[in-house]
């Protein structure tokens, strides 16, 4: 599926994949039309943190120029160098690196967030945004509009606070019932997250999330609190009939700690490469993009099975190592296949690959 140069291309949903889309498509001589539902870019977002991972992909962000065609220096971005793991019951241990583990965001509608930073880029292009607008996904070129299935919960807060600037991990089944917490704190600002699988016993984690820190002198006033959802299943197919599906609306996102925004971009990157009849370039992103999520999801099950012995003995790894950015990027390079036929998973995971 090829789109004429001086047609238009409509993408349905203005987030990360879909801009990033429109921006490549733009580059390759495309007229290119976002229909966004919301009423501004970054609208649906609560100006809460995200991180751009260092790890999954072949590619090193450290020297990198330019992140799927967008230029990477110009993102307004704060390198990881160390966060904190917390399980309950144990001393924190600061995790180090000399390369960032991953590059820190603002989401949201400010304009020093990514999701500005890629409309701005957008606007340069001429790439045209329709807000509060709806378009038929069947008749669309991409479809950007984001998860349709709720397998995992996010519940937040806005934090105001006079602490530094630092980063932690809390982990166990109290804070994130088969997930993580994270404390995110960046000038003055923080996010306090969780994200977790739910259950008909699940209460809501963020409160003891909330009171663990707070136990541990972490003095910080709530904003306001955010809720959203996401989904750890993944898609028996992708992208092969119109429209085109990419982020999370195509399940094109990490399984394990649910660092999405690089997967999301790959994403938007190969549609326009397919749409522009760059067919090359766009199955070498399609493999890589696929093999990396299928490792990502079996990832995710072995995370998900881990008690909390295992869960100390890893971090204590992590915390020992001079290089703990490799252990996580040798966690995305092994072979899927072997990985299916080591553990034996049952008929109901096999099928999530045919």
């Amino acid at each position: 599926m090829i789109v004429a140069k001086y047609s238009k291309t409509n993408i349905v949903g203005a987030g990360i994949a879909g801009m990033t889309a429109a921006i490549n498509l733009s580059k390759f001589g495309k007229s290119v039309i976002i229909y966004e539902k919301n009423k501004s870019i970054g609208s649906s977002r609560d100006g809460d943190y995200e991180g751009i991972e260092n790890w999954i992909f072949s590619e090193n962000l450290t020297n990198s120029k330019t992140l799927c065609g967008i230029e990477f220096n110009g993102i307004p971005k704060y390198p990881i160098f160390e966060f904190f793991v917390h399980l309950n019951g144990v001393k924190p241990l600061k995790i180090k690196s000399l390369e960032p583990f991953f590059y820190l965001v603002k989401r949201g509608d400010d304009s020093d967030s990514f999701d500005s930073y890629l409309a701005e880029v957008c606007d340069s292009l001429n790439v045209k945004f329709l807000f509060n607008k709806t378009y038929d996904i069947n008749t669309a070129d991409i479809n950007a509009t984001g998860s349709n299935h709720a397998a995992a919960y996010i519940r937040g807060a806005q934090i105001f606070t006079d602490l530094p600037n630092q980063v932690h991990l809390l982990l166990g089944k109290e804070f994130a019932p088969m997930g993580y917490a994270y404390l995110i704190i960046n000038d003055g600002l923080g996010t306090l997250a969780t994200a977790f699988k739910k259950s008909n016993r699940t209460n809501d984690p963020l409160n003891p999330c909330i009171d663990y820190f707070k136990n541990l002198g972490f003095d910080f006033e709530i904003k306001e609190k955010f809720a959203s959802r996401g989904s750890f299943n993944l898609p028996k197919i992708w992208g092969i009939k119109k429209p085109i599906t990419i982020g999370e609306a195509g399940g094109y996102q990490d399984y394990l700690f649910g660092f999405g925004m690089r997967m999301a971009m790959y994403s938007g990157l190969y549609a326009a490469y397919k749409l522009s009849g760059k067919n090359y370039q766009a199955n070498i992103i399609n493999h890589e993009l696929n093999v990396k999520r299928r490792i990502s999801y079996i990832n995710r099950l072995l995370f998900e099975n881990l008690s909390n012995d295992k869960f100390k003995y890893w971090v204590n790894i992590f915390e020992k190592s001079n290089k703990p950015l490799n252990i996580l990027r040798t966690a995305y390079d092994w072979n899927w296949k072997k990985i299916i036929k080591s553990i034996k998973l049952t008929n109901n995971y096999a099928i999530r690959f045919s």
